[in-house]
């Protein structure tokens, strides 16, 4: 399992969908549905990393099983329902953000 593709993944979560998506189906109201779901996650993740900010240790259970792994599902199936394919998406995201960090590197931004 460790070596699956991100397509790979991709072809798991459509059977599953197929299954138990039980939320809207057109574009607007899944993409609304998945953003409320991340909006959620990103709570979780505050949680985590407010309790570092004032010196305290938190339990990072619910971060490496739940946190982490949705934010996967929910990037792969909003790739999906935009007809994105994610892992060339993501390679060109490594290069446009490769360009910026080397601009501002030679702006002097950073060291």
């Amino acid at each position: 399992m460790a070596d699956t593709t991100l397509k790979e993944l991709a072809q798991v979560l459509a059977e599953f969908e197929k299954e138990h998506w039980v939320a809207p189906d057109d574009v607007q109201s899944v993409t609304r549905h998945i953003t409320q779901h991340i909006a959620k996650l990103m709570g979780k993740l505050g949680t985590v990393t407010e309790k570092w900010e004032h010196g305290f240790e938190p339990d990072l259970t619910q971060l490496k099983a739940e946190v982490i792994p949705d934010l996967l599902y929910y990037s792969l199936n909003l790739a999906a329902t935009h007809q994105v394919d994610l892992e060339q998406a993501f390679y060109k995201r490594l290069e446009v953000n490769s360009e910026k960090i080397q601009r501002w590197r030679r702006e002097g931004l950073l060291d």
